[in-house]
């Protein structure tokens, strides 16, 4: 019992004696706050000077991620058919040229039954119009006997070409059909590289051509689409930097660059579309449409700051302790009351010059002011 009453004692005395070290540091007759120098250095205290640091005016902005206009395909078919085979899966890799779909129909074989019946007619029709031309020109036959052998001799002719065309763009030699080999399918391939992001068919599904039957994005061409509200629409450029993060993960920023500004507001939101090019793109784990939130840096300077633990309070208004002189280990400081501004990375902007001179930076968390 005599042991807790002794530890309580000393206790106590240490506890004034703090008290009243506490209170050297309050305003002095002087008018300044004296610090002692055993206290400076007890409490970690550090002098310092005002700094020249960044700061950025930002705009707020929510988004998503999205595939440039030359990163997603939308495959559908050239003319209405049965899905044979399906050479892909939804989420699987693939290259441009790779064959997706076999395909096969009706339509199909008459589309090449049409081009042969048609060479053949455009061979005849060609061999009447140039001797039509000859009988002309040596006054044998009319004008009119020609002209008629020149108009379906054209006719046919545009008619086979369109035809020709047709065959081509689905990948298949014209010169066999014209001999009338045909082809039992056709194939659908990738018209870019990327992953297959859906596929909307089955084997033996018959599918018209405004039906879309899957959907490729390249996860290489992904951009931002941010949405800025109209009365911050004038601060945007290009080229000005923005921080994003994904998923609400706000210590993970990625970086990207202004490089599209819209020019039509949303009705519903009273936003404008921007866009934005993503840095590092290949080191994000992205999906698409996947909601981001950021800032774009609209401004960038450098102002007179100082650390926001050189800042003291009294009445709720900032003061700073300015260092006037050091006399019998007694440091002696000036409080001055200060116009402070933005706040950035633990440091906060003086909106109006001070004397030159050192100041209190750290340490001062115990100091009491009046």
């Amino acid at each position: 019992m005599k042991t807790n009453l002794i530890i309580v004692f000393v206790l106590s005395v240490v506890l004034l004696s703090c008290k009243n070290e506490t209170e050297q540091t309050t305003n002095s007759d002087s008018g300044f706050i004296e610090i002692s120098k055993a206290q400076f250095e007890s409490e970690k205290m550090v002098m310092g000077e005002p700094v020249l640091y960044p700061f950025t005016d930002e705009v707020y902005f929510t988004g998503n991620i999205i595939p440039s206009l030359n990163g997603q395909a939308q495959i559908s078919l050239p003319l209405p058919g049965i899905i044979d085979k399906i050479h892909c899966n939804p989420g699987q890799i693939i290259s441009k040229g790779s064959v997706m779909f076999e395909v096969s129909g009706n339509e199909f074989i008459d589309l090449q039954k049409d081009f042969a019946a048609s060479s053949a007619i455009v061979s005849g029709l060609e061999s009447d119009y140039l001797r039509a031309k000859e009988l002309y020109k040596e006054n044998i036959s009319t004008q009119k006997d020609f002209t008629y052998a020149e108009s379906n001799f054209y006719a046919e002719n545009a008619k086979n070409k369109a035809l020709k065309l047709k065959l081509e763009r689905m990948g298949l030699d014209v010169s066999k059909i014209e001999k009338g080999v045909f082809y039992v399918f056709y194939t659908i391939k990738s018209p870019i590289n990327g992953f297959v992001s859906s596929i909307n068919a089955t084997i033996g599904q018959y599918i018209e051509p405004q039906q879309k039957i899957a959907e490729i994005i390249d996860d290489k061409s992904f951009q931002l689409k941010l949405f800025v509200f109209e009365k911050n629409i004038n601060s945007i450029k290009t080229g000005q930097a923005v921080a994003f993060y994904l998923n609400g993960y706000k210590s993970l920023k990625h970086k990207a660059t202004i490089n599209a500004v819209g020019k039509t507001i949303i009705p519903d939101s009273k936003s404008i579309e921007c866009f934005a090019v993503i840095d590092k793109l290949k080191s994000i784990n992205m999906v698409s449409m996947q909601f981001v939130e950021g800032s774009v840096y609209t401004a960038l300077d450098s102002v007179l700051s100082v650390p926001e633990t050189a800042i003291i309070y009294s009445d709720n208004d900032p003061y700073l302790l300015m260092y006037e002189k050091e006399v019998d280990s007694i440091y002696y400081f000036k409080k001055i009351k200060v116009n402070t501004g933005r706040k950035a990375n633990n440091y906060i902007e003086l909106t109006e010059q001070l004397p030159a001179g050192k100041m209190l930076v750290n340490g001062i968390y115990n100091i009491q002011i009046e």
